[in-house]
């Protein structure tokens, strides 16, 4: 096994890169470098990284043959990040049409600049974010390791989409959540998964705060379990109220941004 190349990963302490990263040291057995881009301005920031140190404590313990096929986090704070007016352009056009959150512009400057393709995103099958965007575009393809993955075709001639996510593989880009869940139960993660972290503005005593996107999501993913009732009741609130003016002045400011909508490239 030591002379198998790691899989590179992106590893944020979510449910969704967590899941992937049990998939590949507990069933595949494979090596894996994962990448950490920190984002110091996010609440969350603090949070994210004991989580993930718990994560690996706690997946040492359970499985210690891990030991040897986790690699250290790679941790890239975002001001190591050069700015890239191309990439920056090219996410505004994207998600003036899709909403995207805003890592998505970063991760894309951090592949083109460390010149990483290949490297895995765990984004799920949903009809909102990169799915979304790639849903009719991405192609089915076995991995270096012999691993089901997805990708944007090398081919695919639409430069913006190209650079914003075509650097990536995307191993669960067909599973959706509520599957993940299915399948971690059954193959008993969920004590681990348990430790992952998703919320970006946590509250004062470090809870999911119920409000920002990721919590939005989870609740309408079903996982709404993992966020308090109080919390719970301020986003039904929160979604009938502020959030669809929010949305709207997000949508101006990413068109604002995009400048003129280019002529449709042939494909």
């Amino acid at each position: 096994m030591q002379h198998v190349a790691p899989v590179e990963l992106f590893w944020t302490s979510g449910w969704d890169s967590t899941f992937r990263l049990l998939q590949l040291l507990l069933d595949h057995r494979v090596p894996v470098a994962p990448i950490y881009v920190v984002d110091p301005t996010r609440g969350s920031a603090a949070i994210e990284r004991l989580s993930l140190e718990r994560l690996r404590d706690a997946l040492f313990d359970a499985h210690p043959h891990t030991r040897v096929l986790l690699q250290p986090v790679r941790e890239v704070p975002m001001s190591d990040l050069a700015q890239d007016a191309a990439v920056t352009a090219a996410f505004h056009r994207i998600a003036s049409h899709v909403p995207l959150g805003d890592q998505y512009e970063w991760l894309a400057r951090y592949c083109k600049q460390y010149g990483v393709r290949g490297v895995e995103l765990s984004c799920e099958h949903t009809y909102q974010g990169p799915h979304a965007v790639l849903h009719s575009i991405a192609e089915r393809v076995i991995d270096p390791h012999g691993l089901d993955n997805w990708r944007v075709p090398p081919e695919y001639a639409d430069e913006d989409v190209q650079a914003i996510f075509g650097a990536y593989t995307m191993p669960l880009f067909e599973m959706t959540k509520e599957q993940t869940a299915v399948l971690a139960r059954e193959k008993g993660w969920l004590d681990l998964l348990g430790l992952t972290w998703f919320c970006h503005r946590p509250t004062g005593n470090d809870q999911p705060c119920g409000l920002c996107n990721p919590c939005m999501y989870a609740i309408k993913q079903g996982f709404g379990w993992r966020i308090s009732p109080t919390r719970r009741a301020a986003s039904a609130v929160y979604k009938r109220t502020l959030y669809p003016v929010r949305r709207m002045a997000r949508r101006m400011l990413m068109r604002s941004h995009a400048g003129p909508t280019p002529l449709p490239s042939a494909h």
